[in-house]
Formats: structure tokens, C-alpha cells, sequence
């Protein structure tokens, strides 16, 4: 063998003893990498085994309650049957005095119960209307506001006319509360 074939095989199997210690280097970090998943892995299921407990419980007490609410709702009824054949059975009484009958109360109309007088524009003898200064002035009934606040639009549920084209009544609304009159 020549001297240069010896130094290759010794090269080759430096390089080789090198390989296998990366591989034993890199098996320890692939080891410690997968225990530290295991743990954290183990660490999930116990927080998930406390949180099904939880819920169990929870859910057990739940059960509880709605097992005493429809008990109690049992009892209820059976009061509100008991009850009700008590009133439908008749009772006689062996009295023959005769019922007093009250006369029915009398309605004396109070200024609350009058109608709310509307306040419409007179028509003076000579054919021409008032200026009466509350009829004309557009108030908002729901905030107050008056003026400029209130708009005039068209009504479009109420149709006036349809010939010679669609007319359409009037509505007030406020611009300040968006209340429609």
C-alpha cells in the first residue's frame, strides 16, 4: 500500500469517527427536544383533566338544579289543580237572605278625561283665514323643537291622488329627536 492510500483510510475513518459522535451529539439534542414535548404534552392533558372535572361538576350541579326545579314545578301545579277544583266545587250556603246590589258607579267627566282641543284656522266673515300664531308655528310634540328643526316630507303610506301622478300627503318630522308627526 502507498503512503497516500494510508492517509485516506485514515482520513476517511477520522472523518467517519467524526460523523458518528455529530450523530451521538445530535441524538442527544433530538432526545432532550422530544422529552421536552412529552412533558409539555403531559402538562396539556392534566390542565385538560382539571377543566373535564370542572365541567363535570358544573355540569352534575346543573342537573341538580333542574331536577329540584321540576319537582318544585310538580308541586305547583298540583297546589294550582287543588285550587281550582276548591273554586269550581260549589259552595251552598243555607242562608235565604237576598244579595245586596250596589248601583253602578256614576262617570263624572274630569278636565283630564275631555278631548284635547285642536286648535284650526277661523274663517272671519270676510272669507279670509286668521293668522292665529300657535297654528302656524311647527313644533316637534316629542322634544319641543321648533323652526327650522322640523321638515316637511312626503308621506308615501298615504296616496292623495294618482292622476294626473302620484300625490302623496304630507308629514313633519324632527330633525333634532327624528320623531315623525
Amino acid at each position: 500500500m502507498s503512503v497516500l492510500s494510508k492517509i485516506v483510510k485514515k482520513h476517511t475513518k477520522l472523518k467517519l469517527k467524526e460523523s458518528i459522535c455529530l450523530m451521538y451529539n445530535n441524538m442527544d439534542d433530538l432526545i432532550a427536544d422530544w422529552e421536552n414535548k412529552i412533558l409539555y404534552l403531559s402538562n396539556q392533558i392534566d390542565e385538560l383533566q382539571r377543566q373535564l372535572i370542572n365541567y363535570q361538576s358544573l355540569l352534575e350541579e346543573k342537573d341538580r338544579h333542574i331536577n329540584q326545579l321540576l319537582s318544585e314545578n310538580e308541586q305547583l301545579k298540583a297546589r294550582i289543580q287543588n285550587n281550582q277544583q276548591n273554586s269550581v266545587s260549589p259552595s251552598y250556603s243555607t242562608s235565604t237572605s237576598q244579595p245586596t246590589l250596589h248601583p253602578p258607579p256614576q262617570f263624572k267627566p274630569s278636565p283630564q278625561t275631555q278631548p284635547h282641543q285642536i286648535n284650526l284656522p277661523k274663517i272671519s266673515p270676510t272669507g279670509t283665514y286668521s293668522t292665529d300664531v300657535s297654528f302656524i308655528k311647527r313644533q316637534c310634540p316629542n322634544c319641543g323643537a321648533s323652526g327650522f328643526a322640523i321638515k316637511e316630507v312626503d308621506d308615501r303610506n298615504r296616496i292623495l291622488s294618482y292622476i294626473p301622478r302620484r300625490i302623496y300627503a304630507k308629514k313633519r318630522v324632527c330633525t333634532k329627536c327624528r320623531f315623525e308627526f
